[in-house]
């Protein structure tokens, strides 16, 4: 009787994603013992159940869940706009040299400038409306996606675009038979990167302009001096962000599941 009860338990194998659970476990107890032992580090960091507390109770209300809306809206058209932009510019200027050369030292000037530095100009241009998010939105997503889309296609084998050309195959055929199944890797890495840029940046704009959205909550609680709720909105930020990232690796492994299959192991 106990040794198929050993040979269970030497064959049971923890997923690799609960591997940070234990971490994250010990994080809240030292996050709900440490303040309880002081007024003064209490009032300014609240234990991790008073935290909790609100974090949960929120996501019932109907305000709390329109402010997650509004945020998630921005996000979406500032960052289906930079996909629509970036993509196609970026596939003509890693096959075309000339036109790469064009914009290059345009590209290396916009490039070291933080987005949330323009959202200034996108306020003049756009008001304080739902329209200057997205656009500042836009503004941090379409560089990643450019760039990635212009390594992707300078990573392509020469060899199948001129196997291409032989045999007759049309320009506009080109690109969307060889050039851009080619580099989904390298696309797909910067679309993963500007969504993070997306959610720090639309969280940013709406702290410094808005009067709705997560980051406009957060800083209004912290005006407030309701404590509990600026680490609750934090949470929220990051539960937002942990999710949209889930999102994306489900979809990066439908659609370029093939590319991570013929990779070597990773090391272990």
């Amino acid at each position: 009787m106990r040794m198929p009860l050993v040979h269970s338990l030497r064959s049971f194998r923890l997923h690799p994603r609960l591997y940070g659970v234990p971490g994250v476990l010990v994080l809240l107890i030292l996050w709900e013992t440490i303040p309880r032992q002081g007024t003064t580090i209490r009032h300014l960091v609240p234990p991790a159940s008073s935290v909790l507390k609100v974090f949960f109770l929120q996501w019932t209300t109907g305000e709390f869940l329109n402010h997650v809306a509004v945020t998630l809206l921005r996000i979406a058209e500032g960052y289906v706009a930079a996909v629509v932009v970036a993509i196609p510019l970026g596939l003509l200027m890693g096959y075309w040299r000339r036109l790469f050369d064009l914009f290059e030292l345009t590209i290396e000037l916009f490039r070291p400038i933080p987005s949330s530095a323009l959202i200034p100009i996108a306020i003049i241009f756009f008001g304080i409306g739902h329209g200057m998010h997205a656009f500042v939105v836009f503004l941090a997503s379409f560089m990643p996606i450019l760039l990635g889309t212009i390594d992707g296609v300078r990573a392509v084998d020469p060899v199948l675009i001129n196997s291409a050309r032989t045999l007759g195959t049309s320009a506009a055929r080109v690109f969307s038979k060889v050039l851009l199944p080619a580099s989904l890797p390298h696309i797909v890495t910067g679309l993963r990167v500007s969504i993070a840029l997306a959610v720090i940046v639309a969280v940013s704009s709406e702290m410094i302009l808005s009067s709705e959205g997560l980051g406009w909550m957060v800083l209004y609680a912290q005006r407030t001096m309701r404590i509990p709720h600026i680490y609750a909105g934090i949470l929220a930020l990051a539960t937002l962000g942990y999710v949209l990232n889930r999102l994306f690796l489900v979809l990066e492994s439908r659609v370029i599941g093939w590319h991570h299959s013929s990779r070597a192991k990773r090391w272990q």
